[in-house]
């Protein structure tokens, strides 16, 4: 058992109360003290130094802020979410492009001039037709195909004109 300093509860000493602190082992802090203590801080900027903060912490952790996206949607929609990372979905899965069978270029900025063949993982059964938000049902895939194949399945996209134009670049 451990007691947070500051609210002077009683806790279980686990991760699941109290953070890691690198020297210690645990935090003297529960974890709810944490979080009230940010937004305390946090509460005092302006508008304006929250975005700024905002925004920093989402340049430096954008794997974070992807997979926080992908479980709203997923919620959102009422289909089944585990969490998984990029790192995970390239070790099961490969550095190819599911859809072209190409290579994915992982210097290729994700969004903007030259994202074409940055990685983008793919949801094989797409979750706004319900498919889970799992290993199991993303691939990894270029920007450019994710979006030529928009919201269809697997089966369905490779019947479309847009699957046979990806192969004919494939092949020139």
């Amino acid at each position: 058992m451990r007691t947070c300093t500051r609210c002077k509860i009683e806790y279980p000493a686990t991760l699941e109360y109290f953070g890691v602190h690198s020297k210690n082992g645990l935090k003297s802090r529960c974890k709810a003290c944490l979080r009230q203590e940010t937004k305390d801080r946090m509460a005092s900027f302006t508008p304006e130094v929250r975005k700024k903060i905002k925004d920093a912490d989402r340049k430096r952790n954008p794997h974070v802020y992807r997979q926080a996206g992908r479980k709203q949607r997923a919620i959102k929609k009422g289909v089944y979410h585990e969490d998984w990372t990029e790192k995970q979905l390239l070790e099961t899965y490969g550095t190819d492009c599911y859809l072209c069978n190409l290579p994915i270029d992982f210097d290729a900025p994700r969004k903007g001039a030259g994202s074409a063949n940055s990685l983008w993982p793919d949801h094989v059964i797409p979750v706004s037709k319900g498919g889970e938000n799992t290993i199991r049902n993303v691939r990894p895939c270029h920007s450019r195909c994710n979006i030529s194949k928009h919201d269809k399945d697997y089966k369905e996209y490779m019947l479309t004109d847009n699957s046979q134009e990806i192969v004919t670049q494939k092949l020139s």
